[in-house]
């Protein structure tokens, strides 16, 4: 064995990561007579495995089950083939296929996002960061004569990143320590080196989706009433979403269904809910009084939610914007429910 070339071209399908691999060996028989070789190709997830060997098809036999796994996620599945080498030939053994990669499963615990917290209905889970795992025996190469070397091409989607979990058993955040990345077209190219000396026993790709910018979130209903000598019954509709997780921005219209009509645009910082301690927001916002006159002012909001469930106390303060007119302040308090 002189040397082996592994390419994964890999994609999104259907929410799940599918690779097309290809495995190049450098073979060579050094000596004066005949090399028979019952070989296995050994993988994790894999179909449609082909065997050639200088464009000549080799029979494969059907995946078999490996009687005791050793892989860190999966059972390793056996594909068979034979391989008549001549004496001093020297050519190249391609092993392709097709490679189903598994989504890691990264449990949140008792921490959820604030939107996710306050919209559990509408705010989807799969807006958030995808890790896949491409895990490859290198085990057998240390077995190999010399001191092959082993380079690793990975060809993804270029919004996607490619790094190795340090400890791929416990499924470590991945870091891009030793990739050599590069664009080319819509894709990132990551390169890695290797010898059979300093081959690691499985050798981890792991291939991250960062989360999107924003996150959907939902409606939001609410039931209250305006504080002091100016008090009424106030209901507020409104949606908001996350961007970034942790800001949540909005947009609502609150009314008393007779004379007030009130339109406000607002950003807040909320915390995750974690556990049984609830959400707090604080956010900042411009309502624009709609009727019984148009006017616009600054909104100072807090509020704190368990789950869909929550209260807001928000301050609207209105300056004079002519001098027929006086400034005023308001406070609301209204009961939420998010959706």
């Amino acid at each position: 064995m002189l040397s082996e070339t592994l390419d994964f071209d890999c994609a999104e399908a259907e929410q799940e990561a599918v690779c097309r691999f290809e495995a190049r060996y450098r073979l060579r028989n050094g000596t004066s007579k005949a090399e028979v070789i019952d070989a296995a190709f050994l993988g994790v997830r894999t179909r449609e495995v082909r065997v050639r060997f200088d464009e000549a098809s080799l029979p494969v036999t059907d995946a078999q089950a490996e009687a005791d796994p050793v892989g860190p996620t999966a059972p390793v599945e056996r594909f068979g083939f034979t391989l008549t080498l001549p004496p001093g030939r020297e050519g190249d053994l391609v092993v392709r296929g097709l490679m189903q990669l598994e989504q890691r499963f990264l449990p949140s615990g008792y921490v959820w996002p604030a939107v996710k917290a306050r919209h559990a209905l509408l705010s989807p889970d799969s807006r958030r960061t995808a890790h896949w795992d491409i895990d490859y025996l290198l085990g057998p190469i240390r077995t190999w004569a010399g001191n092959p070397t082993l380079h690793v091409t990975v060809r993804v989607p270029s919004s996607w990143e490619v790094g190795s979990s340090p400890d791929a058993s416990a499924r470590s955040l991945p870091v891009a320590t030793d990739w050599r990345l590069r664009p080319e077209g819509g894709q990132v190219i990551a390169e890695r080196t290797l010898t059979a000396e300093s081959a690691p026993e499985w050798l981890n790709v792991t291939l991250t989706k960062p989360r999107p910018g924003w996150t959907p979130g939902g409606v939001q209903l609410g039931l209250g009433a305006r504080l002091g000598d100016d008090s009424r019954f106030m209901a507020r509709l409104g949606y908001q979403l996350a961007a970034p997780e942790s800001f949540l921005h909005s947009l609502s219209v609150e009314t008393d269904f007779r004379e007030q009509v009130v339109l406000t645009p607002l950003t807040q910082y909320a915390t995750p809910q974690v556990a049984i301690i609830p959400s707090l927001g604080l956010g900042v916002g411009v309502p624009v009084q709609v009727l019984p006159d148009v006017r616009p002012g600054l909104r100072l909001l807090a509020d704190l939610h368990f789950g869909p469930l929550g209260a807001a106390l928000s301050w609207d303060h209105y300056p004079a914007l002519r001098e027929d007119t006086d400034s005023f302040s308001r406070f609301n308090l209204l009961f939420q429910v998010g959706l």
